[in-house]
């Protein structure tokens, strides 16, 4: 119920939110615009948070109100602090278009998440089973800290086609809380070297991006193929040696005026000596996310439920648009059904052996250009799973 209460408390507050700006604060230009809301929200893992979003904004003119990136640029800086000891401060700079051809972004973030889900590495990993939570509540739960510097730099080179160059610097630390936890039987398993250590994740990355979405907020047709390669060398800087290579391919297709079919595949192996906080990651162009589990990857998967080198996952969607009003504000209904998995190390295959299925519904909320908001609710290996968005799963 979390995730409701934060979508409940953010609905309230956007009708408001010209209320709710910071007074008189000058913007980097008359092109520019301020836009700012507080945060209030509970979960039962995190508690009460409490933070403030904070952005300016260069919106594109009449003349390309429609072109697929949401904005020019943004300037965007993001806090928040819970009663459980978690806390995030993201300093984000997205410019998709302010460069005719060119699109880049950096973000430098300091983060933790004091009860971040573990449930261990591998696909058949148990989920929380009411027997092992009975006054050991944290069992499957971590302390994840992250303090990263991430950019991107993409360059069109014909039509739809662009070319990606980009870095990832990360210092992390998976560590276990106090009392029984299955990260801390882990660590003394010796599962991963790195479990209570300090570690630093130097990689860089290369990729190809053909985008031909109509809209990269809701897209309604086209499609959007990612490869991505990424290393990351001990020897040259940080800790940990790997590399990491992704595949993603998403189509978009409108029957009619209100309805859309939209399906994503992506595949992503690791080689080399990846540690426990690099399985976390799942490229993507401009965006990474957090997987596998949750908002961003899989729906009816609680976030982060599988972890794993290897990762294959599939996503079905039928999005059919109850309420519009172009350039204002756009509700839609979906229904979908997502798979998913992971392997160990050089196992990967396309398979439908052992795949986490689950299926479900949910309401997203468009507010004019850039603004989504949403939940779903999914049955699958976990029971019902509900889950908060700030943007489309794909």
């Amino acid at each position: 119920m979390s995730r409701l209460t934060l979508l409940v408390l953010t609905l309230l507050v956007l009708p408001r939110v010209g209320a709710a700006q910071l007074p008189d604060l000058p913007t980097f230009g008359p092109n520019w615009v301020d836009f700012s809301y507080p945060k209030l929200f509970y979960g039962a893992q995190e508690g009460l948070t409490v933070g403030l979003y904070y952005a300016q904004v260069r919106p594109f003119g009449y003349a390309d109100w429609d072109s697929p990136p949401p904005f020019r640029g943004s300037v965007a800086l993001d806090g928040q602090v819970s009663t459980r000891g978690s806390r995030r401060l993201v300093l984000d700079l997205w410019f998709p278009q302010m460069v005719d051809g060119w699109r880049f972004g950096v973000s430098l973030a300091a983060a933790r998440r004091a009860h971040r889900n573990y449930f261990g590495i591998g696909n058949n990993t148990p989920g929380e089973v009411d027997s092992l939570k009975e006054g050991r509540s944290d069992f499957f739960r971590s302390d994840h800290r992250r303090l990263y510097l991430r950019g991107e730099l993409q360059r069109r080179i014909v039509g739809p086609v662009r070319v990606l160059g980009g870095f990832h610097l990360e210092g992390w630390r998976v560590d276990t809380l106090s009392g029984v936890t299955l990260l801390a039987s882990d660590g003394l398993a010796g599962v991963d070297p790195t479990i209570g250590s300090n570690v630093f994740d130097a990689s860089v990355r290369v990729g190809l991006v053909v985008d031909l979405r109509d809209d990269e907020v809701a897209p309604r047709r086209g499609g959007l193929v990612e490869i991505i390669y990424g290393a990351a060398d001990a020897s040259v800087a940080g800790d940990v040696s790997y590399t990491r290579t992704t595949l993603s391919g998403a189509g978009y297709l409108p029957l009619g005026n209100r309805v859309v079919l939209a399906a994503r595949v992506l595949g992503q192996t690791m080689g080399g000596t990846p540690r426990i906080g690099s399985l976390y990651l799942i490229e993507f162009g401009d965006r990474p996310v957090l997987g596998l589990g949750g908002a961003g990857s899989h729906r009816a998967l609680r976030d982060q439920r599988l972890l794993g080198p290897d990762k294959l996952l599939t996503n079905f969607d039928v999005r059919v648009d109850a309420f519009d009003i172009p350039t204002l504000a756009t509700i839609t209904v979906v229904s979908f059904v997502d798979a998913g998995r992971v392997f160990e190390q050089g196992q990967f295959e396309l398979t439908t052996d052992d795949l986490k299925v689950g299926a479900g519904a949910g309401l997203m909320l468009r507010i004019g250009r850039a603004g989504l908001l949403g939940a779903t609710w999914a049955g699958g290996p976990d029971g019902l799973v509900a889950q908060f968005h700030a943007a489309w799963t794909y």
